[in-house]
């Protein structure tokens, strides 16, 4: 029995907790919280944050293996560490889809919290860029959802059937992995690329400072990648 915690605010965290759901193992438990939409834009000090959150931790279980936080905002970001004290996850992942919802300076300031309070914690940039980290919690997830991982039948030189054994966490990779079936080997690879982006893809249309693109054209080479890797291109 696995037990992961998502703790989402809107859309974006309720997509990829619907996805999640739908293809998890039988043995993993999910529940999920959510934040106000409406939180200040600075949370000043712990009591402000337990007030504007703490209801709804009532009636979670304690010591999750896992926390996915999905809390589309700096102002949420903020919380991380705070609801991490209240559960106590054995470790955290907080992905990065969009830099203004986690700006490196607040990344590093949580990060050390989360490491001075004992929390293991990941910030994968973007969500579908998830790998092996060591963390066996962490990596329980990473084994079904993260970096895509195919298995792709050909014949003559066409795409005859794409098993996908790790999906990106929002369902992307399910979708770009129907839609190249028939395709020819050569041309695979970019039109999956392409579809991620059509999905929609969750993560940012905006340039990130850190790792130099816009995280939808990450996502997409991600899943170009994976389709050349499984073609062995």
């Amino acid at each position: 029995m696995f037990k992961i915690l998502f703790v989402i605010r809107s859309w974006y965290g309720e997509r990829i907790f619907k996805n999640v759901g739908e293809r998890k193992p039988e043995d993993w438990i999910l529940d999920c919280v959510r934040l106000p939409e409406n939180l200040p834009r600075i949370i000043e000090d712990e009591d402000q944050a337990l007030k504007e959150v703490g209801s709804i931790l009532f009636n979670v279980d304690l010591n999750p293996d896992l926390m996915v936080f999905l809390g589309e905002g700096a102002n949420a970001s903020q919380l991380v560490s705070i609801i991490a004290r209240k559960i106590e996850p054995k470790a955290i992942i907080v992905p990065v889809d969009a830099y203004e919802w986690l700006p490196r300076g607040l990344e590093r300031q949580i990060a050390e919290e989360l490491r001075s309070s004992g929390f293991p914690a990941v910030f994968p940039r973007p969500f579908c860029s998830l790998g092996k980290t060591g963390n066996p919690h962490i990596d329980e997830f990473s084994v079904f959802f993260g970096i895509p991982k195919l298995s792709v039948k050909v014949e003559e030189n066409k795409i005859e059937r794409v098993e996908v054994l790790r999906g990106a966490p929002c369902g992307s990779t399910h979708y770009a992995a129907k839609k190249i079936l028939g395709l020819s080997v050569d041309e695979a690879p970019s039109v999956a690329g392409l579809y991620v982006q059509a999905y929609p893809c969750l993560a940012s249309h905006v340039r990130d400072p850190i790792v130099g693109e816009d995280m939808i054209h990450v996502s997409a080479t991600i899943m170009k990648k994976a389709v050349e890797k499984a073609l062995g291109l």
